[in-house]
């Protein structure tokens, strides 16, 4: 499938790898979360290893609407890292990180000199908890980050007039805030309600919808090294 113009911010840079996988026709909508991620993993598994990452690196977020960031790497698991909303890896590691979304922003944080990055699950709960702030200061502290070298990129999510808060309009002054440049601030401008054609959207499908996959993470080179494994402070 094809790559969404609005992560060009990103594909700019060498050997990294983006993705937002959308619905996915023909696989039926479930109000329960584990099943229908079940239902769509062969298809997010087969664009995984379609972009030349592997689906065993695959790091995940329980998502629980808090604001908690894990630092990944390439020793552990694709089971998904409880209690947390947010992951970070440094630029060596080969990990691909993986966030569902569906109205809920999905944000991608990425430093232009260390190449450390983040992958960040933004919903009202978490975008009013100031999870970017926890992503920003994980490149900072363990990645060697610094906030004007980040370049950051939200994708489809619902929006006004189908839902009364401007998440992407406040992520992007957070992101101000912790001192990523306006510049360096790419917003799809996408409305997951507006198009049900091309993403799920909780609200308009009323629970009974599918989760659209954010991916994040570099070309895998020919021979593996474990970089840093879990930590989940």
């Amino acid at each position: 499938m094809d790559i969404p113009a609005f992560l060009k911010p990103l594909r700019q840079y060498p050997n990294v790898i983006v993705q937002f996988i959308e619905r996915i026709p023909g696989i039926p909508g479930s109000s329960d979360r584990d099943q229908i991620i079940e239902l769509l993993e062969p298809s997010h598994r087969a664009e995984i290893e379609r972009l030349g990452a592997r689906w065993k690196y695959l790091r995940r977020a329980e998502q629980v609407h808090g604001n908690k960031v894990a630092l990944v790497g390439d020793i552990g698991s694709n089971y998904p890292i409880e209690g947390v909303d947010g992951l970070a890896c440094s630029g060596k590691a080969d990990c691909i990180l993986g966030i569902y979304v569906a109205d809920c922003a999905a944000v991608w944080l990425y430093d232009k000199v260390s190449h450390g990055r983040a992958l960040l699950h933004s919903g009202r709960r978490g975008t009013e908890l100031n999870i970017v702030s926890n992503g920003v200061e994980y490149l900072r502290k363990f990645c060697y980050g610094t906030p004007s070298e980040i370049v950051a990129v939200i994708s489809p999510c619902i929006r006004p007039p189908h839902y009364e808060m401007d998440i992407p309009g406040t992520i992007r002054t957070q992101l101000i805030e912790c001192g990523v440049l306006p510049e360096n601030i790419h917003d799809s401008g996408e409305d997951t309600a507006a198009d049900l054609g091309r993403f799920y959207s909780y609200r308009m499908e009323k629970g009974n919808t599918g989760r659209m996959l954010a991916l994040f993470g570099r070309v895998v080179p020919e021979t593996q090294t474990p970089c840093f494994p879990e930590v989940n402070p």
